[in-house]
């Protein structure tokens, strides 16, 4: 599909530059707030301590990507920027989630190594789709990744106090469910891309 945002002049930008700042200072808060989450995450010691304040931050990063869309259509600034940066945020603050809670061993270790194999899949693809003048905004497969990830950072966190009671096969579940929806939704994305490369101009 053709552009559907908008490209942004830089007369659009200076006639609303305070609302295209915070816009996009929600969208690129998720890589420091994913960072503080890794380090508090690997450096508390108290396992009930850790839970509530890393889960308080997850939250919070969950939260600045369910907003930042809102936000920029009430400020009239959808666009191509917000299409390209969105899913670089989520693409860093995710792998940099995961990684922090493999070497914590509350997932496999492969999980975020396939996110990152997805992610930088994902990029080389929009960017041909970008050449060719197609929209790179985030399709309907990563935002069912997105939302398997968001949902199992939480249930990963969760992981210590439910392994006693069901059994650790639910460590392997979760870490081989969020492996293969987010292998599968690289698919649609190379697809396009694959179609938009065919393409004659």
């Amino acid at each position: 599909m053709k552009h559907q945002n908008k490209m942004l002049t830089e007369e659009d930008i200076q006639k609303n530059k305070t609302g295209f700042i915070i816009v996009q200072s929600i969208t690129l808060i998720r890589i420091p707030l994913a960072i503080t989450f890794a380090a508090l995450l690997l450096a508390l010691n108290d396992q009930g301590v850790r839970f509530v304040v890393s889960l308080l931050i997850l939250l919070l990063i969950e939260a600045t990507d369910l907003f930042d869309g809102p936000i920029a259509r009430h400020f009239d600034l959808s666009s191509e920027y917000g299409a390209t940066l969105d899913p670089y945020a989520d693409s860093i603050s995710r792998i940099i989630v995961y990684f922090a809670m493999a070497l914590s061993g509350l997932v496999m270790m492969l999980l975020p190594l396939c996110m990152a194999l997805r992610d930088i899949t994902v990029a080389y693809s929009r960017i041909i789709l970008a050449k060719k003048g197609f929209s790179v905004s985030a399709k309907k497969s990563g935002k069912i990744k997105a939302t398997f990830q968001a949902i199992g950072g939480i249930a990963a966190l969760l992981g210590p106090y439910y392994w006693n009671v069901i059994g650790k096969w639910s460590f392997y579940f979760l870490s081989w469910t969020l492996i293969i929806v987010t292998l599968l939704s690289s698919v649609e994305y190379v697809s396009s891309a694959l179609k938009a490369f065919k393409k004659n101009d």
